[in-house]
């Protein structure tokens, strides 16, 4: 049996005062990644900590509603604005509520963050895309990337069951989603290339956005080209670099498909990245399964790893927002 009170409590430990959870001891933390955590935080019951973070992305939000890239303990690292980076947060939320039944608390952090899905509904683009992020002075950049806007559309289904659950009515965010799901989907939409990134495979399945037939076809042709036997998800292909949030983020997508079997197998191959203190390294470089970065354990690895064991004990094929609203 697995103890994940141990890897919670190395994310616990990670959190500076502020409530910030950055990647890993002493780099920065991504408005994204901080989720991440939060997530796990919130579904293993460690809700004080969890309501810390909600209570930082509620700061760190700039007047606007947009997130800037990367954050220190005390600064802007990297003003450049990722709109997934920006909506993403929905889904800790969403984690929290369920868990803890704080509704007080996230009716507050709504506050700001309706601002925020303001702010990045009015960059969706006519045919249902959105840039993939903004510079500092808020001018769209080029191109669109298929795993953050897949990554969107589970962040706008997460802002739908916040609205349900708190009684709130808003059509434009089913709107909204309905319009990017159909760019995704469409065989001649663009996206920046990025093929050969494992999450470029697995987050359309991930996000439910393809029907079974081709969720189960892309799959396959993923597992083909990034799996290694016995290690796990190479995070971009050729590079022998095998990662514990991939291969775990890869074991949810499959969990949505009901491919449970195949999922376990994909985390029991990361447990070798499992330290003696509940945390996970970010990766190895495989064979020789050397560390790296060299020794470094993440918040974001730790967390994805719990996230997906959670929707795995749940016993049936699951969607990551489906998962969370089953939490009890």
């Amino acid at each position: 049996m697995i103890d994940f009170e141990a890897t919670l409590d190395t994310i616990c430990a990670l959190q500076d005062r502020r409530g910030m959870i950055p990647w890993a001891r002493g780099l920065h933390a991504d408005p994204w990644n901080h989720t991440e955590a939060l997530m796990a935080l919130a579904l293993g019951g460690r809700h004080r900590e969890a309501r810390r973070g909600l209570d930082w992305l509620a700061g760190a939000a700039n007047r606007d509603g947009s997130y800037c890239q990367f954050f220190t303990t005390s600064a802007v690292r990297e003003p450049r604005i990722d709109l997934n980076n920006c909506l993403y947060p929905a889904v800790g939320a969403l984690a929290y509520l369920v868990s803890s039944r704080d509704a007080g608390s996230v009716r507050d952090f709504l506050i700001s963050f309706d601002v925020t899905v303001d702010f990045v509904l009015a960059q969706q683009r006519n045919d249902g895309s959105f840039p993939w992020a903004l510079a500092p002075d808020r001018t769209p950049l080029d191109g669109s990337l298929l795993a953050g806007s897949s990554a969107m559309v589970l962040s706008l289904e997460a802002i739908e069951a916040l609205d349900a659950l708190l009684g709130r009515n808003r059509p434009r965010i089913k709107e909204a989603s309905a319009a990017l799901t159909t760019y995704l989907c469409d065989p001649v939409s663009h996206f920046l290339a990025k093929d050969a990134w494992a999450m470029d495979g697995y987050y359309p399945v991930l996000a439910g956005v393809l029907d079974d037939a081709e969720a189960r076809r892309r799959m396959e042709e993923f597992l083909t080209r990034h799996y290694i036997s016995g290690a796990g998800v190479q995070a971009i292909a050729g590079s022998s670099w095998v990662t514990a949030a991939e291969t775990a983020e890869t074991a949810m997508a499959m969990i949505r498909l009901g491919e449970l079997s195949r999922a376990r197998q994909l985390l029991e191959d990361i447990e070798a990245l499992r330290r003696d203190d509940g945390g996970y390294l970010t990766g190895w470089v495989v064979p020789n399964r050397v560390s790296f970065p060299a020794d470094e354990e993440s918040a974001y690895s730790a967390a994805a790893v719990s996230i997906a064991w959670y929707l795995m004990d749940l016993g049936r094929p699951t969607g990551l927002i489906e998962g969370i609203l089953a939490c009890e």
